[in-house]
């Protein structure tokens, strides 16, 4: 599902979206309305329909920044030349532990998830593409790749703490690389 939204200036888009986030953090996705998200951003409900045609257009681009940002993260995050371990690591975290912290923020975390599991489902299949092609390139097996990536996905949704969260991400990492 896409949307044409040229008639927005990125800027605009970029405040709406940081808006959105605020919006549903604090009410979840469904309590979340488009006058919340205008007044967030700080622009008129229709304005904000010029830019967006609905809460699931916007919540698809909250979701796509987001995305977009974690896996932006991951790849910077693991040089060609780090450890295994350590490159390991870094990526998951630089990958999933912003997004961890914001849904830590916020009651609706469960809602929020099911949510983005229906409106943008894709978008989470491509970056989950994206990082086990970095993993296959850095590990040099793709066999390998693909349970790390799964072993990740595992602990990011077990809803752990932060510190042990770290913790079970760098002792993985450790294991994997010691293969």
């Amino acid at each position: 599902m896409s949307y044409d939204l040229s008639n927005a200036t990125p800027d605009r888009r970029r405040a709406i979206v940081a808006a959105a986030l605020e919006a549903f953090s604090r009410f979840g996705y469904r309590r979340a309305a488009m006058a919340d998200i205008a007044a967030a951003a700080g622009v008129s409900r229709p304005l904000l329909y010029t830019v967006f045609p609905n809460k699931a257009a916007v919540f698809r681009a909250l979701t796509e920044s987001l995305m977009a940002d974690a896996i932006a993260a991951a790849e910077a995050a693991w040089a060609a030349d780090a450890p295994k371990a350590e490159g390991l690591a870094a990526a998951i975290l630089a990958k999933d532990l912003p997004i961890q912290r914001l849904l830590a923020a916020t009651p609706h975390a469960a809602e929020i998830l099911a949510e983005a599991e229906t409106l943008a489902d894709d978008v989470h299949r491509d970056v989950t593409a994206r990082f086990l092609a970095l993993v296959t390139a850095r590990l040099g097996d793709a066999t390998l790749a693909r349970l790390v990536v799964n072993a990740a996905d595992g602990l990011k949704h077990a809803r752990l703490d932060e510190a042990t969260y770290v913790a079970d991400v760098t002792r993985l990492a450790a294991l994997l690389a010691a293969t």
